[in-house]
């Protein structure tokens, strides 16, 4: 869409995200930090931004947690976003990995 009078592009927009375990490394649970910052070049009136951090920001992240949820229910894995080249590749590297182990306990 082209900037017009009714539209604007963002040019500067800078997120930051933190993230760090639940407990493990190992859990598939982590607790996560997301700020931005942004110059949507406007002033937004005070009952926008009132309405934002009321209303708008809190019912975005219910949404998010219960996409979330409804993820996990339907048991949506990490592989099923990799590659099949990337997964080929380390399937090569994995029985590479086991044929090593094989002759460093002398079994071949």
């Amino acid at each position: 869409m082209p900037e017009s009078p009714a539209f604007i592009r963002v040019r500067s927009y800078e997120p930051q995200i933190v993230t760090h375990p639940y407990k493990l490394f190992n859990e598939n649970v982590f607790h996560y930090l997301l700020t931005y910052s942004d110059n949507p070049q406007t002033v937004f009136p005070s009952y926008c931004v009132s309405w934002m951090v009321s209303s708008g920001m809190p019912d975005f992240l219910e949404k998010m947690h219960m996409a979330t949820l409804k993820a996990k229910n339907v048991e949506i894995k990490v592989k099923d976003y990799i590659p099949a080249k990337t997964l080929k590749m380390s399937s090569e590297a994995k029985a590479t990995t086991q044929v090593i182990g094989a002759e460093e306990q002398g079994q071949l």
